[in-house]
């Protein structure tokens, strides 16, 4: 059944099944706050949705590679995805709350 819903919302079934898979991986490899557990699961669902939808179809086509290496470049890539948006996001965080104390002295 799941599979069926994932296979409406996205190109490859299994690509996307991996890719959130990946991105879920890490959610519960490197867990957070319990207070911030749920929105970060939920972003790393909505990471590995967009990678599957988007980019791993892409990578795939491009370097002509096999289902099995489809899957596995889909899980890394979404393993890899919501790390870099986690990295991303303390950079964006600093920058604000350092240019707000510019501005404040």
């Amino acid at each position: 059944m799941i599979e069926k819903l994932v296979s409406i919302l996205a190109v490859d079934a299994e690509l996307a099944g991996s890719s959130i898979a990946g991105t879920v991986t890490e959610s519960l490899v490197h867990p957070r706050d319990k207070k911030y557990f749920l929105r970060h699961f939920l972003r790393a669902m909505t990471v590995g949705w967009l990678l599957a939808t988007f980019v791993s179809p892409a990578v795939a086509e491009r370097m002509q590679l096999s289902k099995e290496e489809s899957v596995a470049v889909a899980f890394i890539g979404g393993y890899a995805g919501i790390k870099l948006l986690n990295a991303a996001e303390a950079v964006a965080i600093h920058k604000i709350t350092s240019k707000k104390e510019e501005k404040e002295s």
